[in-house]
């Protein structure tokens, strides 16, 4: 318990986006070396969680990196162009060729499979993020050299390297139109870029790999921020909009663009807050879905996100108002009770939804606002013994 209390009094204190030689990370810095501290000092604890996911790392040690390629050629020919499906656009049964596909909200369709380039943005990411952070708390360079090979291999190598644009990400067969929705898929893969700081001090990490990544990070800026699908996404009015935001954020801080930073939190993500935000704290836009529970969950795992990368511009997210004095905890408010049973969510959730996402946004929400009641809801929903999620490591404390 003194413990607990030692970490939550350092965290309130100095909850800041990590900063290694310059970069962000959207981690908590607090917690992180807090954890690499406990586990060279043989905390059973902290032993035990970063112990669990040395299985999880060594299976991206041993695999092949994984590139951007899909079974299906996008239609620019280039198989370094990334290409999804939008996950729930299915044929349409009343035309022989199923063509245009139609949306069935929350149902996703299996063809997905057959687009490959997302599975592999999610094996890359996720390995990048065991990998990163196994080297940074265990400082065992095995886990850097593997993620220097995956980075290598997605951004940088020639001949699989994926172009910096999301311009097929999320396509629906027999419609032309130029949709931004698929830069949501670029999340994961511009995390990945933030990861990379973690490799910093590791010698085979070069300069010259730096210099490049930087140079694809500064060219995938610009095409969010200046193409047609890009500019769509940065005004959608649903979580869309606000992963926009965050994907935005994450280029921006590997860039060490901080006022930039400053200025897409106040002038972007407060304000689609303002209008997304009801006067109950609910998300109307996300109660729409049928998944509107994890859909408004969702939205709250982006802004936690956002809060982290908002730091380092000297910003609180968590205690920062709109124009009309929305705040993310009004957010949280309204769906607490549903997190801590499920069951009573009045809307649509056609699948189930998994309470132990929501202890980690509450335990950053009590971290950051100092309220106990998140707090011990964060301690009473708790994290499950076997999640594999890489980010929850820094939440040892809440592992049943």
């Amino acid at each position: 318990m003194k413990r607990m209390k030692k970490i939550i009094l350092v965290s309130m204190a100095v909850f800041l986006a990590l900063n290694i030689q310059g970069q962000v990370l959207p981690y908590n810095a607090s917690l992180l070396n807090d954890l690499k501290t406990a586990y060279h000092q043989g905390d059973k604890a902290a032993v035990e969680a970063v112990g669990k996911f040395e299985a999880q790392a060594r299976k991206a040690i041993n695999a092949k990196a994984p590139v951007v390629k899909s079974k299906k050629l996008p239609p620019s020919n280039d198989p370094r162009d990334y290409m999804s499906l939008s996950r729930y656009w299915w044929p349409d049964s009343t035309q022989a060729d199923g063509l245009p596909y139609v949306r069935h909200d929350g149902l996703v369709n299996p063809e997905i499979d057959d687009y490959t380039s997302a599975k592999s943005a999610g094996k890359m990411s996720g390995g990048v993020d065991v990998m990163a952070m196994m080297y940074y708390i265990t400082e065992d360079t095995l886990y850097a050299y593997h993620c220097a090979r995956y980075l290598r291999a997605w951004f940088l190598d020639s001949k699989t390297g994926m172009n910096p644009n999301m311009t097929f990400a999320q396509i629906i067969p027999g419609r032309t139109y130029l949709r931004g929705t698929g830069i949501l898929d670029a999340r994961h893969i511009c995390r990945a870029l933030n990861m990379s700081t973690l490799i910093e001090t590791y010698p085979g990490w070069t300069a010259d790999d730096r210099a490049k990544l930087q140079s694809w990070a500064g060219a995938m800026l610009y095409w969010i921020e200046n193409s047609t699908q890009g500019r769509k996404e940065r005004e959608a009015a649903n979580n869309h909009g606000l992963w926009y935001d965050v994907t935005h954020m994450e280029l921006l801080a590997y860039l060490n663009r901080q006022d930039d930073i400053r200025q897409v939190v106040c002038n972007d993500l407060l304000r689609k807050l303002d209008s997304e935000i009801a006067a109950d704290g609910s998300l109307p836009k996300e109660l729409e879905r049928t998944l509107s529970l994890h859909y408004s969950t969702f939205v709250l795992e982006a802004l936690c996100q956002a809060a982290g990368l908002a730091k380092s511009a000297g910003i609180n997210l968590w205690t920062a108002s709109t124009a009309s004095g929305r705040k993310l905890t009004d957010i949280i408010d309204y769906l607490l009770p549903y997190w801590q049973a499920p069951g009573r969510w009045p809307h649509q959730q056609i699948k189930p939804f998994e309470p132990q996402r929501a202890a980690v946004l509450l335990y950053e929400a009590a971290l950051a606002t100092g309220n106990k009641k998140y707090l011990q809801a964060a301690r009473e929903i708790g994290l499950s013994n076997g999640n594999k999620k890489t980010q929850y490591v820094l939440y040892y404390q809440l592992i049943k």
